[in-house]
């Protein structure tokens, strides 16, 4: 079993290695760019990250060239061989930040991050199954362009449910009670995930950009009959 997974590993990380090319044998005006930042509160980690693609968002993977460069508040990301994504992490919480990217041609791009609004779960331990369940998150409404998911692994079925809103201006969940049901009786995790994302950016290339952030956090719950 190990081997087989230490084979599937070797695989993946060979079709992500192969899958890149080097920025200076690409068309700079072909380059679209992808800026993330996201927040891990159970870690305590900000991780900023660029990813650059040839001709598109499904396109090869780019390693920027020198001097072609981009930086997040200042550092310079650094580039990741398995993944073909350049990114930094950061202790503790980073709410926003300005992404620069330099290419070959001296052009330069520069795209703020909106601020990450936060979210946290309601104080309470059990939720009852028998009906639906009105879950109200700690924090602002969704704002355009946001979305919020509440994933919920049910350990005694091992199964898991997920529920999510990207209607502005929401503030609460509806937990459906067949899909509480299904979770089983007893202690389960959940992780809460709030996010931005819009698919375009301030600058870029004429081939254009995405721009995502998104915070999460992770708990128990006990789900009751």
């Amino acid at each position: 079993m190990k081997k087989n997974l230490f084979l599937i590993g070797s695989i993946l990380v060979l079709l992500f290695s192969c899958a890149k090319e080097e920025s200076e044998n690409v068309n700079q005006d072909s380059i679209y760019s992808i800026y993330e930042l996201f927040y891990d509160i159970d870690a305590d980690i900000t991780t900023a990250r660029a990813t650059f693609r040839f001709g598109g968002p499904t396109g090869t993977l780019l390693d920027l060239s020198p001097p072609a460069v981009v930086t997040f508040n200042g550092d310079k990301l650094l580039y990741n061989s398995v993944f073909g994504f350049h990114k930094k992490e950061y202790t503790g919480f980073i709410n926003s930040g300005e992404f620069v990217y330099t290419d070959l041609d001296n052009k330069t791009f520069t795209n703020n991050t909106p601020t990450t609004n936060t979210a946290a779960f309601p104080l309470i331990d059990t939720i009852s199954a028998e009906s639906a369940f009105t879950f109200i998150w700690i924090g602002d409404p969704l704002a355009a362009d946001e979305t919020i998911a509440l994933t919920i692994n049910g350990t005694q079925q091992s199964n898991f449910e997920i529920f999510s809103s990207s209607t502005e201006g929401a503030t609460e969940l509806i937990l459906p009670a067949n899909k509480l049901q299904n979770l089983g009786v007893g202690d389960a995790d959940w992780t809460l995930s709030r996010s931005y994302e819009k698919f375009t950016i301030d600058e870029g290339t004429s081939t254009g950009g995405r721009m995502a952030i998104w915070y999460s956090t992770t708990g128990s719950v006990y789900i009751d009959n």
